[in-house]
C-alpha cells in the first residue's frame, strides 16, 4: 500500500469500497474474457481439497501404520489420496496459469474504456483542476498493469485461504479453543507489526520523496543539453555533484531508518511465533502423553495448526495487498463516471452545416474554475448570417475564451449563447462541431499523411477540387506541389523516419487550408498570422476575404491591420466589449481602436520596409550570383 501511495498519493475519501472494486474488476474480466472470469472462481474447490489432503496424508500414513495395514493396502490408499491431491493441484494450477497469462491483458480493456471516455469528454472537463487530477490519476493507474494480474490471482487465493481458515478453525476448535485464539493472536500481532512498520515507512517517505525529487532533478539537468551549456560556462559541475551526493546520502539515511523498523518487526514477529509455536507443540505433546490424542491425530493437528496460521496470514496479507488495486480501480471508476455537461438531452435540434450561422450572445460571462474574477463579463453581441466580424484586443482581453464559448467547449457561467435562435446545448454536440471550422492558436499536426492532416479523410474520400481551392487560398499550394510525395508525405519526425517538417509560417498556412477545406457554416480564425511576416499576413487577409464569402466568420487577433476586411469590429478589454463598429466609423473619431491602430500601423510600416529591403537585397544577391555563373561559363 505504501508503494502505491507513493505514486498516487493518499486518498482521504474513497467513493468505492474494496469489495465493490473487486466485484467491478470481476465484471470487467467477464466483459473482457469470460474464461478469465470463471477461472477466478473454479480453482477454489480443487485448491481447498488439495490443501486439506496435503495436511491429511501424513496423519493417514501414521494411522495406517498404527492399524497395521498390509503394505499393498497402505500404498494403494496413500496413492489414491496423492493422486487426488495431484489432480486437484493440476486443475487449480492450470487455471491459475491461464489467469497469470491473460489477466495482464485486462489492462487493455481498462485502457480502451478510458481512452474512449477521454475522446468523448467535454472540453472544459479536460481543463478543470479537479478533473485534471482525476484524469492524471486514472492514467497513472493504468500504468501499474501488474496490479490487474495480482488482483485476478489474489481473488481465488484469498477465497481459498478464507475457506481453509474456517475449515481448519472448526477442526482445531473441536480439540481446543485456546489453540485457535493463540493462532489468531500470533497472526494478528504479525500483521499489526507489519502495519506499524509500514506506517513508519509512510512517515519517513515525506522526506524521502523530497530528496528523491532533488536527485531526479539534478540527474535530469545533467543530461539536458540546454542545461549543459550553463553548467559548463558558469562552472556549476562541482556544485551539482555536491548537491547530488548530499541528496543520495540523505536518502540512504532514511532508507536505513525504514529498514530498521522492518527488521524490528521481523525480530518481534519471530519471537512471538516461537512462543506461540512452543505452546502449541507443548499442548499437543501433553495431550499425546495423557492419551487424549493418538499419534495419527497428533500429526494431523500439527498440520492443522501450521495450515491455519499460514492460511490466516495469507488471507490478511492478500486483503491488505488488494488495497492498492482498490485505489486504482476507484480512480478509474470515478474517471469513467464523469458526466458531460453537453448531450444530456433526449432529443436535439437539427442544425445544417452548410447554412451560415446566426450567433447571439446574451449577457454572457465566464469565470475559470479557481478564479474569482470573470475572464469575460456580460458580453452582448449578435452576428448575422454570412457576416464577417473581427474580435480584437490585447493579450488577455478574453478573445480566445469567447471563441471557446462559441464553439461550445465551455458553458457560460452566466447568460446564454444562441445559434440560429437555439441554445447551442440543444444541438447534438458532434453535429454542432461538424458545422464549425476553427484555426486555433495552439494546434496539432498528426503523424499521418499530409492529406490526412488537411482533410481528415482517406485518399479515396478526398474532394480534390475542394482541396486545391483550399490550398490556393491558404497560399500553401506551391509548397504542397514542391513535395516529392505531395499529399502522401508523412509528418512528425518523432514517429515517422521519412517525414517532412515545415516552418512556422508554412504550418500556419497548412492549418488555414485545413480550416478552409471543411467548408463549414462558421469559420473562426484565432490569431492565424502569429507566425507570418507582414507580407504573408497581408496575403492571408486577401485570402480570408475570398474564403469567407457567404459564410459567417470570426477573426480573432490583437493585430488591428486585419480589420479592414471585416464587416464589423468588436474591441475587447479586460473581458468587456468597449467599442463596436466598422473600421471607418471607429477611425473617424478618437477611439481606443484608432489609438491602437495608429500605434500598430507605425510598427507595421517599419516591418514592411524591412521585408521590402530584404527582398531587394535578396534579388541583388541572386542577380550577382547569376552574373558570376555567366562570366564563369564564358
Amino acid at each position: 500500500m505504501i508503494e502505491f501511495q507513493q505514486v498516487f498519493g493518499n486518498r482521504n475519501k474513497r467513493q468505492y469500497g474494496l469489495l465493490s472494486n473487486l466485484l467491478y474488476n470481476m465484471r470487467a474480466s467477464y466483459a473482457f474474457d469470460k474464461k478469465l472470469f470463471f477461472f477466478q472462481i473454479l480453482p477454489i474447490i480443487p485448491a481447498i481439497i488439495a490443501a486439506f489432503l496435503g495436511t491429511l496424508i501424513p496423519s493417514e500414513v501414521v494411522r495406517s501404520l498404527q492399524n497395521q495395514w498390509n503394505i499393498s493396502k497402505m500404498v494403494c490408499y496413500i496413492c489414491v489420496l496423492v493422486f487426488i491431491m495431484f489432480l486437484c493441484n493440476m486443475i487449480s494450477k492450470g487455471m491459475m496459469v491461464y489467469i497469470s497469462r491473460y489477466s495482464t491483458n485486462l489492462y487493455n480493456y481498462y485502457s480502451q474504456k478510458c481512452f474512449h471516455k477521454m475522446m468523448q469528454l467535454d472540453y472544459d472537463l479536460l481543463e478543470g483542476e479537479e478533473e485534471q487530477k482525476l484524469i492524471g490519476n486514472a492514467w497513472q493507474a493504468m500504468r501499474t498493469r501488474y496490479n490487474f494480474t495480482n488482483a485476478c490471482e489474489a481473488v481465488p487465493a484469498c477465497i481459498t485461504s478464507m475457506f481453509s481458515v474456517v475449515l481448519y478453525g472448526i477442526l482445531i476448535g473441536r480439540q481446543s479453543l485456546i489453540l485457535i485464539l493463540l493462532m489468531i493472536f500470533s497472526v494478528a500481532s504479525s500483521m499489526w507489526l507489519l502495519s506499524f512498520a509500514r506506517k513508519k515507512h509512510s512517515e519517513y517517505h515525506v522526506n524521502l520523496s523530497r530528496y528523491a525529487k532533488e536527485a531526479a532533478y539534478i540527474s535530469r539537468q545533467a543530461v539536458e543539453s540546454s542545461a549543459g551549456k550553463d553548467i559548463r560556462i558558469y562552472r556549476m559541475a562541482d556544485w551539482f555533484i555536491k548537491k547530488y551526493d548530499e541528496a543520495l546520502d540523505n536518502m540512504d539515511s532514511i532508507f536505513s531508518s525504514i529498514h530498521n523498523w522492518y527488521f524490528l518487526r521481523s525480530l518481534s514477529d519471530a519471537l512471538i511465533g516461537f512462543i506461540i509455536d512452543s505452546f502449541a507443540w507443548g499442548y499437543l505433546i501433553y495431550q499425546l502423553i495423557e492419551g487424549n490424542l493418538n499419534t495419527a491425530e497428533f500429526v494431523f493437528y500439527l498440520g492443522l495448526i501450521s495450515g491455519f496460521s499460514a492460511y490466516l496470514e495469507t488471507f490478511i496479507r492478500l486483503a491488505m495487498n488488494l488495497t492498492p488495486l482498490s485505489v486504482q480501480i476507484s480512480y478509474i471508476r470515478e474517471f469513467l463516471d464523469l458526466q458531460n455537461h453537453w448531450g444530456n438531452l433526449q432529443e436535439h435540434e437539427h442544425i445544417n452545416s452548410d447554412i451560415p450561422f446566426t450567433i447571439e450572445l446574451r449577457n454572457v460571462s465566464y469565470i475559470y474554475p479557481g478564479n474569482e474574477e470573470p475572464t469575460i463579463s456580460h458580453i452582448n453581441m449578435k452576428i448575422s448570417s454570412g457576416e464577417k466580424i473581427a474580435l480584437l484586443g490585447l493579450n488577455g482581453a478574453g478573445k480566445t475564451t469567447l471563441v471557446k464559448l462559441i464553439c461550445g467547449f465551455y458553458q457560460p457561467t452566466e447568460g446564454e449563447i444562441l445559434v440560429n435562435g437555439k441554445n447551442i446545448s440543444s444541438y447534438d454536440r458532434e453535429k454542432y462541431y461538424n458545422c464549425i471550422s476553427v484555426l486555433f492558436q495552439d494546434t496539432t499536426l498528426l503523424p499521418v499523411s499530409l492529406d490526412m492532416n488537411l482533410t481528415g479523410h482517406k485518399p479515396e474520400e478526398i474532394d480534390r477540387n475542394r482541396l486545391d481551392w483550399a490550398l490556393n487560398l491558404a497560399g500553401f499550394k506551391s509548397k504542397y506541389d514542391s513535395l516529392t510525395q505531395k499529399g502522401d508525405s508523412f509528418l512528425i519526425r518523432e514517429v515517422n523516419d521519412n517525414s517532412i517538417d515545415f516552418s512556422g509560417g508554412e504550418k500556419q498556412k497548412l492549418l488555414f487550408a485545413r480550416a478552409l477545406y471543411k467548408k463549414s457554416g462558421l469559420l473562426i480564425l484565432d490569431e492565424p498570422t502569429a507566425a507570418l511576416d507582414p507580407i504573408a499576413e497581408n496575403d492571408l487577409y486577401q485570402s480570408f476575404n475570398d474564403a469567407t464569402e457567404g459564410r459567417t466568420s470570426i477573426y480573432i487577433s490583437h493585430r488591428l491591420s486585419s480589420t479592414r476586411f471585416c464587416d464589423r469590429i468588436f474591441l475587447l478589454e479586460h473581458g468587456h466589449i468597449i467599442e463596436e463598429g466598422t473600421h471607418a466609423s471607429l477611425m473617424s473619431k478618437v477611439t481606443r481602436y484608432s489609438q491602437l491602430f495608429d500605434i500598430q500601423s507605425k510598427y507595421y510600416k517599419e516591418e514592411e520596409e524591412k521585408a521590402r529591403l530584404s527582398r531587394i537585397m535578396g534579388d541583388i544577391y541572386k542577380e550577382d550570383e547569376t552574373r558570376k555563373e555567366e562570366i564563369f561559363h564564358e
